[in-house]
């Protein structure tokens, strides 16, 4: 069987005021075409379906009308909530939809949830982790439990207690950071990470011949060919203007043998990073509907800049002056050496920047200055 893992829809979302539901209906129909062409059995949502935990009423009617198609193409659906959703909320409804091979996790009740699946080579577990704060975890274990110190020994425990079968095929979906496996975690500035509590070292899922993973929204392998982050469908900030969109698609046979073909996305409207002093962005200018956020390269502040920017670049979001930041970062570093300098070293750097004047090559400069701080202290 074929298996769609996507995750970080984050419907409803927004940046500097303007809607995303356009975009994300376009690249929801991009899915379900790759579902109907690959002929999938089920689609893994790890997470993040909504941008709030109180979304709009458009971002509630996209993803009831996206259920609506899954369900036409009789695909089956596993869905965890994530740090972004209202538990709740996303699990309403859901032992009616079950009736519909739709299975939701949305609350953590202190057990993992498992769904079945049958094909011609036995039995797919499909357990469901929601994101869940180590407090949540610990709230929810028996009380007769060991208690563990960490998230990473609440998520063991939580697996442990599920008794995997290791004769059978078991996926996971699981909504978080997972650290630890076979290659560094590149992130952007859409993640929040708040400290190691939020850390899941990736050998808790070992168990499982596959970890459908949500959270980052860059598409990358934590442990290769074992636990996976799809990424997000579409770029939700400027920092992830350089990556390439996909949804990653598992094809299951007998134990063991599993294999992954990705699948690029691609948006009617991309988000893009400019450079270059503001007459080359202004001259070189070309129509588009790109999300923009231009960096200028000019020393002085350009008066109108985003204005007359915008009458070529019509989606311009940002713009920033980056040797003014460059500078201003100098200065923040600066600043923070002061206090391991001496006052004759700040006194030093103080005559060579702003009068050019070194102390070495005057006779009895430094002898006076080192006079002059020396009955300043005594006053």
């Amino acid at each position: 069987m074929k298996l769609l893992h996507l995750s970080d829809l984050h419907l409803g979302r927004k940046i500097h005021g303007l809607s995303y539901l356009p975009d994300q209906e376009m690249i929801l129909n991009q899915v379900l075409m790759l579902i109907s062409e690959e002929k999938i059995t089920a689609v893994l949502i790890a997470g993040d379906v909504y941008d709030k935990q109180i979304p709009s009423a458009d971002a509630v009617t996209l993803f009831d009308w996206f259920l609506t198609e899954l369900a036409r193409l009789s695909c089956s659906v596993f869905l965890i909530s994530g740090n972004h959703d209202s538990p709740e909320r996303l699990q309403f409804g859901s032992s009616l939809m079950a009736k519909q091979n739709i299975h939701i996790a949305g609350i953590f009740d202190g057990t993992l949830k498992k769904a079945v699946l049958r094909d011609e080579y036995g039995t797919l577990n499909v357990y469901m982790l929601p994101f869940a704060r180590y407090s949540a975890i610990l709230a929810a274990l028996p009380e007769s439990e060991k208690m563990p110190e960490s998230l990473t020994d609440a998520v063991s425990q939580v697996v442990q207690n599920a008794a995997v079968c290791p004769d059978e095929r078991n996926i996971i979906l699981y909504h978080g950071f997972v650290v630890g496996g076979t290659s560094e975690l590149e992130t952007s500035e859409s993640e929040l990470q708040l400290g190691g509590m939020q850390l899941v070292n990736a050998d808790v899922f070992e168990p499982f011949d596959y970890t459908a993973l949500g959270h980052i929204h860059k598409p990358q392998w934590v442990k290769k060919n074992k636990i996976r982050y799809s990424g997000s469908l579409l770029k939700y900030s400027f920092s992830e203007a350089s990556q390439t969109k996909s949804v990653t698609v598992i094809e299951l046979k007998e134990k063991g043998d599993i294999s992954f073909t990705t699948h690029e996305l691609v948006p009617d409207r991309d988000m893009r990073v400019i450079r270059g002093p503001y007459a080359a962005l202004m001259e070189h200018a070309e129509e588009s509907e790109d999300l923009v956020r231009a960096e200028l390269t000019d020393d002085e502040i350009i008066p109108y800049a985003l204005e007359n920017l915008r009458t070529h670049y019509k989606n311009i979001l940002e713009l920033q002056y980056i040797r003014r930041m460059e500078r201003t970062a100098a200065s923040t570093t600066e600043i923070a050496s002061v206090q391991n300098k001496s006052m004759m070293e700040l006194l030093d750097e103080f005559f060579t920047s702003v009068y050019q004047f070194n102390m070495n090559e005057t006779p009895g400069a430094e002898a006076l200055l080192k006079k002059i701080i020396k009955e300043a202290e005594e006053i």
